[in-house]
């Protein structure tokens, strides 16, 4: 009998802060993630640009330093959120070998 060649897949899911990314990622660990596999599941956060935060709002009002440092903080705290419930998601599956997370 030949040997059963287990493929090395790297599989991308994105997510964010809806339900129906979590249902998504959830839905990739039920159907695409194989049992006993070496796939990789890579999630994915994309955060907004900084450089979408002008010193100066549609309204003509400035923002002060601290109000540009509080909305990155923001972001920042809505990342870690967002991939702590993805990675409780995918322990809590139980079968993922290796993830690994990307936020940019």
């Amino acid at each position: 009998m030949a040997a059963m060649v287990v493929k090395e897949r790297k599989i991308l899911v994105a997510v964010d802060e809806s339900e129906e990314s979590m249902y998504a990622l959830s839905w990739c660990l039920k159907n695409v993630v194989s049992e006993n596999s070496k796939d990789t599941l890579v999630l994915l956060y994309a955060k907004p640009l900084r450089s979408a935060y002008t010193a100066l709002d549609g309204t003509g009002y400035l923002f002060s330093s601290d109000i540009v440092v509080t909305m990155e903080r923001h972001n920042n705290e809505m990342a870690d959120c967002v991939m702590a419930k993805a990675k409780k998601i995918c322990n809590d599956f139980g079968e993922v070998s290796s993830y690994q997370d990307i936020n940019f």
